[in-house]
């Protein structure tokens, strides 16, 4: 039986007609970039350690691909994770490259900002400190304070150790004694 090329006709020209089709909706798509800010996750805080002051929460990432895939990015899609692993005492300086940024499939990251950071670490230290409440108003007339007690009397402050060491009270709520009897 002899080769014939316009048996099934209709069939081939069917496939033919969905491959132009789904070349041009793919094809078709242009790759832009796009700036947005990502949130900054710190990941691996070393045991012991405390960071100092605050770090960023957000950084600039600047991504490829597809107008439609870039269109649909939501707010969770970009992610920036800082490993501190390597932290130690004192300022370190921790960099982000565009291999830090967590991105959909058919995304690419072409640049991130700040490229360095600057984060400072102390050891943590634990101290017992007496709990202050913070009095306010006046009781009613023929009525005085004599004494305030509050239960627990001392608590545990954790944290960075310049801070703890000039820490001399814990503090509550303000407490209203107005018009009290």
């Amino acid at each position: 039986m002899a080769y014939n090329p316009f048996r099934h006709f209709w069939l081939k020209s069917i496939a033919i007609g969905l491959a132009v089709l789904l070349w041009f909706a793919v094809g078709g798509d242009k790759v832009v970039e796009r700036s947005l800010r990502a949130p900054l996750e710190l990941q691996n805080n070393p045991e012991g350690l405390e960071l100092v002051g605050e770090a960023p929460s957000t950084v600039d990432v600047r991504v490829r691909g597809a107008s439609a895939l870039l269109a649909q990015l939501a707010s969770g899609d970009v992610l920036a994770v800082l490993d501190l692993t390597t932290a130690r005492p004192g300022r370190s300086l921790f960099h982000l490259s565009p291999d830090h940024v967590r991105v959909p499939s058919g995304v690419e990251v072409t640049y991130v900002r700040p490229g360095t950071l600057p984060l400072v670490f102390e050891r943590s230290a634990a101290r017992r400190v007496p709990v202050v409440p913070p009095v306010e108003g006046q009781p009613a007339a023929g009525y005085g304070v004599v004494r305030v007690t509050i239960e627990p009397a001392e608590v545990e402050v954790i944290g960075p150790e310049s801070a703890v060491q000039q820490l001399t009270h814990a503090s509550t709520d303000p407490v209203s004694i107005d018009g009290t009897t």
